[in-house]
C-alpha cells in the first residue's frame, strides 16, 4: 500500500505542475500524506490516505471558495453533483454571494427556487457551481435562467456605495461582515418566501446558524440547510450563477463609466488599478468603486 500512496502522490504533483501548481509542502499525517501547492497569493492543502479498505483516497483541504479547488478538483477529476440533497424537499431556495472577496465592484446575494419537477431542465441549461463555468458561460446561463424562471429569483444587490454605507452601519454597532452577510441572505430568503411557500432553503455555511438565524426575526420561522460546498444542491448553485452574473455587470459598470479595466479579485493587478484610479479621480472616490475596508485600500 505504500507503494500505492507513492505513486499516487507522484502523478498528482505531476498533474498540479500541468496547472503551473507548485508544491510547497509535503508531510506525513496520519495514514497518509498532506501535499501543499501554491499558485500566486492561494494555496491549498490535499490530504491523501491510505487503507487496506478504503484504498487511496484524497481530500481538498480549506475553504470551498478557494479558487484553486477547482483545479484540485480537475486533477483528481471530481466533479460536484448538483442533484445531491440534504433534504426531502419538493420546492426549496438556495442562496449564494458573489463579490465578497473581490476589492472593486458589487455584491450581490441571489435566492433561487427550485421545483422538484424542474431540476432536469436547470442541468440541462448548464447550471452547476459558477466557480466551475468560465464567466462568458456564467452569463449566458443567467440570461437563460432570467428567460425561463424569471419570477424564482431574488437578488439583493450592494453596489460599492451602498455597500461601504452599510458596511459602516454594521460595524458602528459591533457586527462584522459576515453579520452583514448573513441579513442579505436572510432579506433574499424572506423575500423569496413571500412569492412561494416553500420548504426551506439551503445557505452555503459562511457564518455559525445562530448568525444566519438571528439576522431577522422571521428567519427563526425558516427550515434551514446550512452547509460547506452547498453549491453541491442545484438551487444554491442556480443562485451563484445569478450573483455571479451581477458582480461581473457591476465590474463592467464602472469600467465602463470611469474608463478603467476593474480587475477581480484583490491582486497586485487591483492595487495598481487602485492607484491610477486614485491619480485620476482622487482616493476618496474610491468609495465609489470599491470595498474600502479591505486591506487593499493601505497599499494604494
Amino acid at each position: 500500500m505504500i507503494t500505492d500512496l507513492m505513486k499516487f502522490v507522484a502523478e498528482i504533483i505531476e498533474k498540479a505542475s500541468k496547472f503551473r501548481l507548485i508544491l510547497s509542502d509535503e508531510k506525513e499525517i496520519n495514514y497518509g500524506v498532506q501535499l501543499k501547492f501554491e499558485k500566486g497569493d492561494n494555496n491549498i492543502a490535499l490530504n491523501v490516505y491510505s487503507s487496506k479498505k478504503k484504498g487511496i483516497s484524497a481530500v481538498i483541504g480549506g475553504s470551498p471558495k478557494n479558487p484553486l479547488r477547482t483545479i484540485m478538483q480537475q486533477i483528481l477529476q471530481q466533479k460536484p453533483d448538483t442533484t445531491q440533497k440534504d433534504h426531502n424537499w419538493k420546492i426549496w431556495a438556495g442562496t449564494d454571494e458573489s463579490g465578497k472577496g473581490d476589492f472593486f465592484g458589487a455584491l450581490a446575494v441571489c435566492g433561487f427556487i427550485v421545483h422538484e419537477k424542474d431540476v432536469v431542465e436547470l442541468k440541462e441549461l448548464g447550471v452547476k457551481d459558477c466557480k466551475l463555468l468560465s464567466d462568458p458561460k456564467t452569463i449566458k446561463i443567467a440570461e437563460k435562467l432570467y428567460r425561463n424562471y424569471k419570477d424564482n429569483i431574488e437578488v439583493l444587490i450592494l453596489q460599492p456605495a451602498k455597500y461601504n454605507e452599510l458596511y459602516t452601519k454594521f460595524r458602528q454597532g459591533n457586527k462584522k461582515l459576515n453579520e452583514m452577510l448573513a441579513w442579505m441572505h436572510a432579506r433574499v430568503i424572506l423575500n423569496l418566501n413571500k412569492k412561494y411557500k416553500f420548504e426551506g432553503a439551503v445557505v452555503d455555511k459562511f457564518a455559525s446558524d445562530r448568525v444566519l438565524t438571528g439576522s431577522l426575526k422571521d428567519m427563526k420561522n425558516i427550515k434551514l440547510v446550512h452547509k460547506i460546498k452547498a453549491e453541491e444542491d442545484i438551487a444554491v448553485a442556480a443562485a451563484s450563477i445569478i450573483a455571479r452574473y451581477h458582480f461581473l455587470n457591476s465590474i463592467t459598470t464602472i469600467s465602463k463609466k470611469f474608463q478603467l479595466k476593474f480587475p477581480k479579485g484583490a491582486s497586485a493587478k487591483v492595487i495598481e488599478i487602485g492607484k491610477e484610479f486614485a491619480e485620476k479621480f482622487s482616493k476618496d472616490r474610491l468609495n465609489e468603486v470599491a470595498k474600502i475596508h479591505f486591506k487593499t485600500i493601505e497599499k494604494i
